[in-house]
């Protein structure tokens, strides 16, 4: 039998080096929260920050917070087309990639988008605003869904 070119410990530190290099690998193709690790919050802003008329945007966070009749209002900034990152003008938002448009509210205008923006959980504690993603519990929170659960249970 032909010996080998290669020891077996050759071999296994050949496969130590691949699986640190796969865990390297695996680490950043990975998402993070974006608010940090073991945070719930998408973002947290002061109440003072928010502008009464138009909307503090959060690129970085892929939030807008702006204010309406009924409170406060998180819109993530994700297309609902293909998820390109929408940017704001004085109009609402607008998709770079494929030119949907959306109102200040999130509501659809026109473009291959079928929906509008994705609301978010929204809530102010303290003079403090933390969103959240729809699927967290943030105190303070007054979305559209906690106000129509409320109403529900009257």
């Amino acid at each position: 039998m032909a010996e080998s070119a290669q020891s077996r410990r050759s071999a296994l530190w050949t496969l130590g080096w691949m699986a640190a290099g796969a865990a390297g690998l695996w680490r950043f193709l990975t998402p993070r929260g974006i608010a940090g690790r073991g945070s719930a919050a998408r973002a947290v802003v002061p109440s003072s920050a928010i502008p009464a008329s138009g909307a503090l945007v959060l690129p970085h966070q892929g939030v807008a917070i702006a204010r309406e009749d009924t409170g406060l209002v998180a819109l993530d900034l994700a297309c609902t087309h293909l998820g390109c990152t929408v940017s704001a003008n004085a109009n609402g938002f607008a998709c770079p990639c494929h030119g949907s448009r959306f109102d200040c509210g999130g509501k659809r205008l026109a473009g291959p988008a079928a929906d509008g923006l994705r609301r978010l959980a929204v809530g102010e504690v303290d003079g403090i605003v933390r969103v959240a993603d729809a699927t967290q519990h943030v105190e303070g929170a007054s979305t559209a869904r906690a106000r129509d659960l409320e109403s529900r249970r009257a």
